[in-house]
């Protein structure tokens, strides 16, 4: 057996106990007794690496543990915890139940798993945005549907007991690098991108205001809910996410409903 053949079948004997994403050069040449650049001269990148893996694992139907899903929530958890500078990759990779070299195989840096999250977050918030804000103003009862739709957004921030908006407040708050303010700006600018597309897809359905101003409206919508998450936050037994959703729906049914809904 050559050495190329060496370092791939020891790579994919390594499938037998690893996500194609967790295998690194240095664990294929401790099989083979070749130096990791060996390893990785034969497969000319991290990527080609994967690539290979990857196809390997598929076609065996392996079992393949999320590996960077398991990172990005165990960073999630541990920001949201301890906040940015009081957390370490140490301790997201212990949390995950990886390696740190796991953990760096995926992201550069702290920073970079931290953009990561932010990133996640925010086109989770987008996804069916659309389909939800349809549903809501399209209902036979508008009224009671937006009132659905704002109490289940805001009560989706006690599924992880906080953990959701105290992470967005360390983003916004506590850092200071120019990548991750960069990075906050273009997510929150494609977030109020994508919703003010919804808003003027609702105005051309007659659903809403038609003289509104969908990109201003965006921005005030999300800085209305985030509002008052910040104050349940703060003060959670005086913040009734029932009672608060009440009082939103009629503000916006009010304030952004079609201009015939009397007539």
């Amino acid at each position: 057996m050559n050495s190329g053949d060496r370092i791939l079948h020891a790579a994919i004997n390594l499938l037998q106990f690893n996500s194609y994403d967790e295998i690194t050069f240095a664990d294929i040449s401790k099989e083979t007794g070749d130096h990791w650049t060996t390893v990785r001269r034969y497969f000319g990148s991290k990527d080609k690496m994967r690539s290979i893996l990857y196809k390997e694992q598929m076609s065996k139907e392996y079992a393949i543990p999320d590996t960077k899903t398991k990172i990005l929530d165990a960073g999630s958890h541990m920001f949201a915890k301890n906040g940015y500078e009081g957390t370490s990759l140490d301790q997201i990779a212990s949390n995950a139940g990886l390696s740190k070299g796991a953990v760096y195989w995926h992201f550069s840096n702290k920073s970079d798993l931290y953009l990561a999250i932010c990133d996640r977050s925010l086109k989770q918030l987008v996804n069916n945005i659309g389909e939800k804000f349809n549903t809501a103003f399209a209902s036979a009862n508008q009224l009671d549907a937006i009132k659905s739709l704002v109490e289940s957004e805001l009560k989706s921030c006690e599924d992880y007991a906080g953990e959701l908006p105290r992470l967005f407040l360390q983003f916004v708050s506590t850092n200071s690098e120019k990548a991750v303010q960069e990075k906050l700006s273009d997510s929150f600018a494609n977030l109020f991108l994508e919703t003010s597309n919804v808003l003027k897809q609702l105005q051309q359905k007659k659903l809403i205001n038609q003289q509104l101003d969908c990109e201003a409206l965006a921005v005030s919508l999300h800085a209305l809910i985030n509002g008052i998450v910040l104050m349940w936050l703060i003060n959670p037994s005086g913040v009734l996410f029932d009672r608060v959703s009440s009082a939103v729906a009629e503000l916006l049914w009010h304030g952004i409903g079609p201009q015939d809904r009397y007539l």
